[in-house]
C-alpha cells in the first residue's frame, strides 16, 4: 500500500527577471510503499510570477536544477522524517542557484 507523505511547495526567495517579480520555489511530492519499504520523493524547482497580470504563471529556466527523483529504502516510521530531510536539502540546492 502506498501512502502519501508530503506534497509541499516552498517559496525560497524573490527575484526580478525581465521586469517581472517571481518567487523561486522548491517542490516535493513524497510517497512511501509500505510493502517494499520504498520512499520516493519527486523534486522540482520553478519560478512563480507574483504580479496580478501574471498570477499563476510558472517557468523553469535552464539555470535551475533539473527535476529529480530520490528513492530510498526506509521503514514507514522513518519515512516522513527522511522525506522532510530530502526536501530541506533540495531547498538548499535550489536556493544556491543564481540566474545566468
Amino acid at each position: 500500500m502506498i501512502h502519501a507523505l508530503l506534497d509541499t511547495t516552498k517559496a525560497l526567495q524573490t527575484l526580478e527577471i525581465g521586469g517581472v517579480v517571481h518567487e523561486l520555489c522548491a517542490e516535493a511530492i513524497a510517497n512511501h510503499d509500505r510493502h517494499s519499504q520504498q520512499l520516493t520523493v519527486n523534486l522540482r524547482a520553478f519560478l512563480r510570477a507574483t504580479e496580478q497580470i501574471h498570477l499563476g504563471e510558472t517557468t523553469t529556466p535552464g539555470w535551475l536544477p533539473a527535476p529529480q527523483v530520490v528513492k530510498e529504502h526506509v521503514e514507514a516510521e522513518e519515512a516522513h522524517d527522511m522525506a522532510n530531510d530530502i526536501f530541506a536539502s533540495w531547498c538548499h540546492t535550489v536556493s544556491a542557484t543564481r540566474p545566468e
